[in-house]
C-alpha cells in the first residue's frame, strides 16, 4: 500500500481550479463534510456557488487550487476577501481533502501555497474557520502560527463553525 500512495504523491500537483474541476470538488467537500458528521446548513455544504468554484474565484482578491493528478481531485484550497472585515484580511476557504491524501503532507504545503499567494495579493492577515471534529486540521492550523479568536471575524455564513483562527501574513 505504501508503494500505491508513494506513486501517487509523485504525480499528484497543484494547480488552479479550471471549470471541468467544478463538479468533482463539489462532490468531495460534500463528502469529506459527511465523513465529518458536519452540519449542512452553516458551513460550506449548503454553499450556493459549491458546484461553481472555478467562477466564483475567477474574480480579484480570491484564488482556489486543487491538488489533482490531472484526472482526480484530491483535494483543494482557496483564499478570498472577507465580507465585513478589513480589506487587509482574507479568509482561507474550503480546504478538503480526500481520505487518501490526509496525513501525507499536503494540507501543509497547500496551507503554505495559500498563505504565500494571499501575501502576494497584497493581504497581510488569514482567517479560518473550523469544526471541532477536524482536529487534524486545527493541529496543522497552530502548528503554522494560527491563533485562536474569540469569536468570528466578518460574515462568512458558516454560522455552525465554532472555532476561529487567524494568523499574520
Amino acid at each position: 500500500m505504501n508503494v500505491a500512495y508513494s506513486f501517487l504523491d509523485e504525480r499528484l500537483i497543484i494547480r488552479e481550479v479550471q471549470s471541468n474541476d467544478d463538479q468533482q470538488l463539489g462532490e468531495l467537500i460534500q463528502r469529506v463534510l459527511e465523513e465529518m458528521n458536519a452540519p449542512k446548513k452553516g458551513t460550506a455544504y449548503a454553499d450556493p456557488y459549491l458546484f461553481q468554484l472555478s467562477a466564483y474565484y475567477a474574480y480579484p482578491g480570491r484564488k482556489y487550487f486543487v491538488i489533482t493528478d490531472g484526472q482526480t481531485i484530491y483535494g483543494g484550497g482557496g483564499y478570498g476577501d472577507l465580507p465585513g472585515a478589513d480589506s487587509l484580511t482574507c479568509e482561507i476557504q474550503k480546504m478538503y481533502f480526500d481520505r487518501e491524501l490526509r496525513g501525507r503532507g499536503w494540507g501543509e504545503r497547500l496551507l503554505k501555497h495559500l498563505m504565500k499567494e494571499a501575501k502576494n495579493a497584497k493581504y497581510e492577515k488569514g482567517y479560518i474557520e473550523t469544526l471541532e471534529t477536524m482536529t487534524a486540521a486545527r493541529n496543522l492550523y497552530r502548528k503554522l502560527g494560527f491563533t485562536t479568536l474569540k469569536g468570528p471575524l466578518g460574515l462568512t455564513g458558516h454560522t455552525s463553525c465554532p472555532i476561529h483562527l487567524i494568523i499574520d501574513l
